[in-house]
């Protein structure tokens, strides 16, 4: 039990960085062990070492069905307020989807980051993942940024390719584009106790999955996930988030545009930032691979990996004699 209640409290400290307090469920789903030392474990196991845990008795609190670290019962508001924004956001998000669906080369789009656990800011991006045809992410990222243009919804970038802060609300936000041969996630880490990377592909959620591609990239990744998020299972979306679309005419469009992928991937790569053309595949942040078109030149993984090691070594110390 004492081991749980490290692990719980572990759990507890990661989604404290983002004032986010967890449920029973969720602490049980969500359950992080660093060390790969632990087996899946049950959720009355997870329920009886929180009622039972003088460790976490000392170090966290529950009120209203929600658990986190003592001295921080603010975040409780904050998880109500940004469900509300995110509600509002999915709402919103689901009249882009329903044209982007159509883009020629299109097959699945996951939902990301904060939106995907409900837990977005007024200013929060619409974070999506676009997994295209085979050798179609070219094409894919092309239409799909053209019609973001000419709707005004992309994130604007400075020349530096850093995001400009000016009336960013709503935004929809495209960093990444994988094709269908792809879906490994596993050489994007950086090292093993990535816990940002784990946490960000275990909470991706489909929103449009025609061909069953989502359930193939969890079996695919689930292995590596689940020596650290030991309890991980694959999300199953709500049926009003979830859309369709009828594919004649975008298989029509794909014949007749194939050829001309090459031009696409050149005329894009022309018009990259300048550190995003120094950031290439330089590490895991911006990586220009065939199959695989990533973008996240503002990558934070680092800096919240320090942030999780001193408040957890923070709350192990409070109240030791």
């Amino acid at each position: 039990m004492a081991e749980l209640g490290q692990l719980i409290l572990s759990t507890l400290v990661y989604f404290d960085i983002f004032d986010y307090p967890l449920t029973l469920v969720e602490i049980h789903n969500l359950l992080l062990d660093l060390n790969g030392s632990q087996s899946p474990v049950k959720l009355d196991e997870v329920r009886n070492t929180l009622d039972r845990s003088r460790f976490l008795e000392k170090r966290i609190c529950r009120k209203s069905g929600f658990f986190y670290l003592r001295g921080r019962d603010k975040i409780l508001s904050s998880r109500h307020q940004r469900y509300i924004i995110a509600k509002r956001k999915f709402d919103y998000a689901r009249k882009i989807l329903d044209m982007l669906k159509h883009i020629p080369f299109t097959r699945a789009i996951f939902v990301c980051n904060s939106l995907a656990i409900n837990n977005t800011k007024k200013t929060s991006d619409i974070d999506l993942i676009i997994v295209a045809k085979k050798h179609g992410v070219w094409l894919a990222r092309l239409f799909s940024l053209i019609l973001l243009s000419i709707m005004r919804i992309r994130p604007a970038f400075n020349e530096a390719g850093r995001p400009v802060h000016k009336n960013m609300k709503d935004k929809i936000c495209l960093s990444v584009f994988v094709d269908e041969d792809h879906l490994d996630f596993s050489s994007l880490r950086m090292g093993k106790r990535d816990v940002d990377f784990m946490y960000w592909v275990s909470n991706f959620y489909p929103v449009y999955d025609e061909r069953g591609l989502y359930r193939t990239f969890w079996n695919i990744n689930q292995e590596w996930l689940k020596k650290s998020l030991v309890n991980s299972s694959p999300c199953v979306a709500h049926p009003n988030r979830v859309i369709h679309a009828q594919t004649f005419i975008r298989a029509l469009a794909e014949f007749l545009l194939r050829p001309f992928s090459v031009f696409a991937a050149i005329a894009q790569k022309a018009k990259f930032p300048k550190q995003i053309k120094e950031l290439i595949n330089q590490d895991t942040r911006v990586i220009i691979k065939d199959g695989l078109l990533k973008f996240h030149v503002n990558d934070k993984r680092m800096e919240h990996l320090e942030m999780f090691v001193r408040r957890y070594e923070s709350a192990v110390k409070a109240l030791k004699p």
